[in-house]
């Protein structure tokens, strides 16, 4: 998710974070509106927060990048390519019928 208001997405160019399935990341009112637009009913976010490098990191089981990897060196608040840094959000919709 990024901050801002009703409307506001980040479509990056290229890649986000190092990853090239990123498309676009929506604020969280205009998720909310995208999904009562495909009619779920009473869509709400229960929960923010930042993605830590603590729980995305490298460990015996998994090798490869982690996190850290993908974040600017100089600013952790932003992403490697300059956008800003991974927060997830925790949205509860009811199913349209």
């Amino acid at each position: 998710m990024i901050e801002g208001p009703l409307g506001s997405v980040l479509v990056p160019e290229g890649r986000y974070s190092m990853m090239n399935n990123v498309w676009f990341l929506p604020s969280c009112d205009t998720l909310l509106s995208w999904l009562r637009k495909c009619g779920f009913k009473n869509p709400r976010v229960v929960d923010v927060n930042r993605t830590s490098q603590q729980e995305q990191r490298a460990t015996d089981w998994m090798h490869f990048h982690s996190l850290s990897d993908f974040l600017d060196p100089e600013n952790p608040e932003l992403t490697a390519e300059g956008h800003p840094a991974p927060t997830r959000a925790v949205i509860v919709a009811e199913s349209p019928e």
